[in-house]
């Protein structure tokens, strides 16, 4: 398929955001997790940050797939 940019800069933003809120919702149990397993509650924010970073990584490579066809 073609895509102009405007077309290609949607979708990479569409990506991106599907990839944190599935990266946050899957990744936020893990941060509980270390919560209570450490008894330090700064761990919380560890599950969502990894669920980002995994997230946005998955997104990319979906993105690349669908408009670039790499």
């Amino acid at each position: 398929m073609n895509f102009d940019e405007n077309q290609k800069e949607e979708l990479k933003q569409h990506y991106h955001r599907r990839g944190m809120g599935i990266g946050m919702a899957l990744f936020m149990p893990f941060g509980v997790i270390l919560w209570l397993l450490l008894g330090n509650p700064g761990m919380l924010g560890v599950g969502p940050a990894l669920g980002i970073s995994i997230g946005i990584a998955i997104a990319e490579a979906m993105y690349k797939k669908e408009v670039l066809g790499e």
